[in-house]
């Protein structure tokens, strides 16, 4: 509600009325409120306008001092390195000075080398030319001399040239044939020196056994009573025994103990496997001593790829055919002059390898090959055993210079190889080391003297001396008596006589020696 009042000139009241209108009022409101609006947005605006202003103020600052920082570590950068490249100017610099003091003397000492060489130049063309004018001084008085000495002995020039030709190279050839045989004398000294020091050195460092070998086993029984059951009835039993398994079964006084006798170690061992399963069962009769056989080498035959298995993982020998490590371990079975083969052939076989090393050769071939050497004594056949072995070899597929080696182990062929020369060595020191084969003392002995009897035997023969236990003879004659071709025949005739005094078990070597030496003492 709106109320009016008027007033007239003396102030009293004319009309007094009241004008109601809403609209009025609302717009009178919303006229308020508005400026109340206006009022806060400017005050919001000043005071957001100081805060940007204070923001604006406070990022220049904060730049500017971010900037001054920058500025700073730039300036300080630029110093460091304008330090660096003023010290990497200097010691440039103090280089090149060294550099040119270094060529400056070096010019020096060519210029003076220069001068140096240009004087010996002038020097060596006035020695040439004073060679020149000697040699020809020389010349014209060799051939006044020449034509006098011509004259005195009435000889042409030409003969007395043809002379001294002739005496000269006599001479040369003489000096020369006394300076090859010194170089070979000291070749062959020190090849021998070295020879043997290689093999003491194989020898001591192989594991050596001394061998036990008997020819004669023994099996003991429960009680007396067995003995009785073995023989049988009229024998049977023990007659069946030893026609199934080819030995001899020995039974005498001995208590609770029979003797298996036999020369092939793998049948006297199948035989006394068979015999203590016998035992053990009780049962003993034809029929069962076939089985128990046929068990006992089936047995012995595991046994032996075991052992041949066996006896390669210790040399560390790999890719052995199956079949070769049956027969490698069969060979343990074997006796070579009362030596076991299979230990004989793992101790050459380290020997070998020894060896090899010592010369620069492969190390795994030469083991290989001296573990399979006697291969050949485990299989059947008719040629020897190095042959057979080499044949059984290269029919499984083993390399061809192991084949070559286990075939030439015996000098049955030339071409070993120097693999084959290995094999040899280790053979012959495995075989003839002390005790390494058991034979009598006497059957020794009667060896040796034998050998040394028959060399002793012939006309000019001074001496005679048998080494290596036996399998190498040499033999020493009288130079005046007996000539080159005379020692030919005489080491044939020894052979001869050899081959029928002394028995083939084992090879001897025959070295025949002719010397003559010429001796001058000069005080």
């Amino acid at each position: 509600m709106l109320s009016v009042f008027l007033l007239n000139v003396k102030g009293e009241s004319v009309l007094n009325y009241q004008i109601f209108d809403t609209n009025a009022i609302l717009l009178g409101l919303l006229s308020a409120m508005l400026a109340a609006e206006c009022i806060i947005l400017f005050v919001k605006s000043q005071s957001l306008r100081r805060k940007m202003d204070s923001l604006i103020e406070n990022v220049s600052e904060d730049a500017n001092s971010k900037l001054q920082e920058r500025k700073t570590e730039l300036e300080a950068a630029l110093k460091e390195r304008a330090q660096n490249l003023e010290n990497e100017y200097r010691t440039l610099l103090e280089d090149a000075r060294k550099n040119n003091a270094e060529l400056e003397e070096k010019m020096q000492k060519l210029s003076y080398g220069v001068e140096k060489t240009r004087l010996a130049e002038h020097q060596a063309a006035d020695e040439a030319a004073a060679y020149v004018k000697m040699r020809e001084n020389c010349r014209r008085l060799e051939k006044e001399y020449s034509d006098k000495l011509a004259g005195l002995a009435n000889l042409d020039i030409e003969k007395l040239y043809e002379e001294a030709k002739r005496e000269i190279g006599r001479k040369c050839e003489e000096d020369l044939a006394f300076y090859r045989a010194e170089i070979f004398k000291k070749s062959g000294k020190d090849l021998e020196t070295e020879a043997r020091r290689i093999l003491l050195d194989a020898i001591s460092r192989s594991a050596l056994s001394v061998n036990a070998e008997t020819n004669a086993c023994i099996v003991k029984l429960p009680n007396e009573a067995m003995k009785g059951r073995l023989i049988g009835k009229e024998g049977r039993n023990i007659r069946s025994f030893e026609a199934v398994s080819g030995t001899t079964l020995v039974i005498d006084e001995t208590p609770d103990s029979v003797m298996i006798s036999c020369f092939d170690p793998a049948r006297r061992q199948t035989a006394k496997i068979a015999l203590e399963k016998l035992v053990a069962d009780g049962r003993i009769n034809p029929v069962s001593i076939e089985a128990a056989f046929e068990d006992a080498k089936q047995s012995v035959e595991k046994s032996s790829a075991e052992s041949g298995a066996e006896a390669a993982e210790r040399l560390n020998i790999k890719g052995l055919h199956p079949e070769i490590l049956s027969k490698l371990g069969m060979l343990r079975f074997h006796l070579s002059l009362n030596q076991n083969t299979l230990e004989h052939s793992m101790e050459a076989a380290l020997i070998a390898g020894l060896i090899a090393s010592e010369i620069g050769c492969d190390v795994s071939i030469a083991r290989r090959a001296a573990l399979l050497h006697d291969i050949g004594k485990a299989t059947d056949g008719e040629l020897s055993h190095a042959r057979e072995g080499a044949s059984f070899l290269h029919r499984l597929g083993e390399d061809d210079i192991v084949v070559r080696a286990v075939e030439a182990h015996h000098n049955e062929i030339s071409d070993g190889g120097i693999y084959g020369a290995i094999v040899q060595i280790a053979d012959s020191i495995s075989s003839t080391r002390i005790g390494a084969r058991m034979t009598p003392v006497d059957s020794y002995f009667e060896r040796m003297k034998s050998l040394e009897e028959v060399a002793t035997s012939f006309d000019g023969v001074m001496g005679a001396y048998a080494l290596q236990a036996g399998r190498e003879l040499r033999v020493i004659v009288e130079p005046e008596k007996i000539d080159d071709v005379a020692a030919a025949k005489l080491a044939v005739r020894l052979r001869e006589a050899l081959s029928q005094k002394i028995d083939h078990s084992v090879p001897v070597k025959i070295t025949l020696i002719r010397e003559r030496r010429f001796v001058e003492t000069l005080q």
